[in-house]
Parts: C-alpha cells; structure tokens; sequence
C-alpha cells in the first residue's frame, strides 16, 4: 500500500503539468485538439487526486490535512474541484491555466515533502472537528476560485474601459461569463463555509458546552459569510453590476487571508493548532 501511495504521490503532479501545457496550448492558440484532450485529462487527474488523498489516510490512519504539506494537497484538490465544477457547468475552459497553475504549485510542494511527518495534533482525532476543518478548507478553495474570477473580472473591464484589446480581451470570456462563474464559485464556497460553521458550533458545544465559541477567526468567519451571503443577494435580488460583485468577491477574500494569516500570527485563539 505505501508502494502504491508513493507512485500516486509522484504521478499526480505529473498529470498536472500535462494538464498545465494544454491548458496553456488552449488560452494562447484556441486549438480543438487541447479541448479535446482537456475533456478527458481533467476528470481523470481530479479522481487520481482524489484516490491520493484516501490512500494517504488509508496508509497514515488519519484524514489528510494535519500537517501543511497534506494541507496543501487538500486545498489543491479542493481548488481543482471547484474549478472542475465551473468549467462543465459553464463549458468554459479558458480560464483554467490560471487555476492549475497555482494547483500544480501546491501538489508540487506536497509531494516533494510527503514523507516529513510531524506529530498529529490530538484535535484531529475527533472525526467531526476533522470534518469542520475539511469543509472550511473546501470552502476557502471555492472562494479562492471565486476571488480568481474577479481578478479576470476587473482586468477585462478596465481593459474594455481603457480600449485595450490584447490578449486578455481576446482570450478570457466575456464580462457576463465571468461574472457568472464568480457567483457560481462564490455560492459554491458560501454553502460549504455554512456546512463548516455549522460543523464548528456543534464540536464546539459538545467539548465546551455553554461556553462561548466566538474568537477572532470565528469572527472573521462570520463577516466572510456574511459578505459572500450579500454577494449571492445582490447578484439574485438585487441584480448588482458584474464590477461591483467582483469587488466584493475580492474583499471577502482578503478577509480570510486576514484570519488565515494575521490571527494565526498575533492574535489569541482556540485555532491556532492550524
């Protein structure tokens, strides 16, 4: 079994590269081959890193996101995922090379140095709170996703706006297809970070019951739901501009790099196994 593991380990991120190079052939030359072959290299690389991800809990007895490089494999799944879901929704593949280029990265450093092993922290061995942190970790990768799309959002309109015609203009899809997939990813993302708080109150209850839960991650998770909750209000209700969306989906995101970071570093809080 570690045998198999280890094989896996290295031929997830070669599969990644592959997929990189013809999602690059795609954004810059439009050829039908690269469709083609993304078609079919992109649900076959998401399942491999999938069965990754179960063999290495299988081998190691514990889910697979306890220390930072397992971490990084799961995050990595749970952005190709993400995107994954987008593109055969909207069949919409030339925005990818931008999201497996940061997903090669992170297996890349995962595989690299996936036999370091630390000590397991002795929170994770309690199932639900391993599931609270796996849903929070699902739900930043969709709203990574959706921060992307906003990215590509903004620079497309500012080069309508400035009447630059380049490359960006010729190859990203239109202002209402990215806008799309901003909310789609968004409400991906807002729905996993409820299963995630949800998850967290009842652990939470269950080890310290009556006391309070609130702490400044807590805190910032809450104003990041709430501000991906007026994002999916404003695009069904409100009908906002596809600008004004994308800059919320920016803020809430730097809202949790502020708690992934800045509250891991300086502030006092009940996460900061994390």
């Amino acid at each position: 079994m570690t045998s198999l593991l280890n094989v896996v380990n290295v031929t997830v991120p070669i599969l990644y590269a592959v997929l990189l190079y013809w999602y690059g052939v795609h954004f810059f030359k439009l050829k039908k081959r690269s469709e083609r072959v993304i078609s079919w290299l992109l649900p076959v690389t998401v399942v491999l890193h999938l069965f990754l991800l179960v063999i290495r809990g299988i081998v190691h007895q514990h889910f697979p996101i306890v220390n930072l490089f397992e971490g990084a494999s799961f995050l990595a799944f749970g952005i190709i995922i993400s995107y994954f879901y987008i593109e055969k929704r909207l069949k919409i593949k030339t925005t990818g090379v931008f999201v497996v280029v940061l997903v090669f990265a992170l297996q890349v450093v995962s595989s690299a140095l996936a036999n370091k092993h630390a000590a397991i922290p002795a929170i994770f061995e309690d199932r639900s709170f391993a599931l609270h942190t796996a849903s929070a970790m699902l739900s930043y990768s969709a709203l990574f996703v959706s921060a992307l799309f906003s990215l590509m959002y903004l620079l497309l309109f500012y080069n309508i706006k400035n009447a630059q015609f380049g490359t960006i203009y010729s190859r990203l899809p239109s202002l209402e297809e990215l806008s799309e997939m901003n909310t789609k990813a968004a409400t991906l993302g807002f729905l996993l970070l409820s299963v995630a708080i949800f998850l967290g109150i009842l652990y939470w209850k269950q080890v310290q019951p009556g006391a309070s839960h609130f702490d400044p991650k807590v805190t910032t998770t809450y104003v990041t739901w709430m501000i991906y909750g007026i994002l999916i209000f404003g695009k069904k209700i409100g009908h906002w501009t596809g600008k004004s969306l994308a800059y919320l989906s920016m803020i809430g995101f730097l809202v949790i790099l502020l708690s992934v970071v800045l509250v891991n570093l300086f502030a006092t809080s009940f996460h900061q196994f994390a």
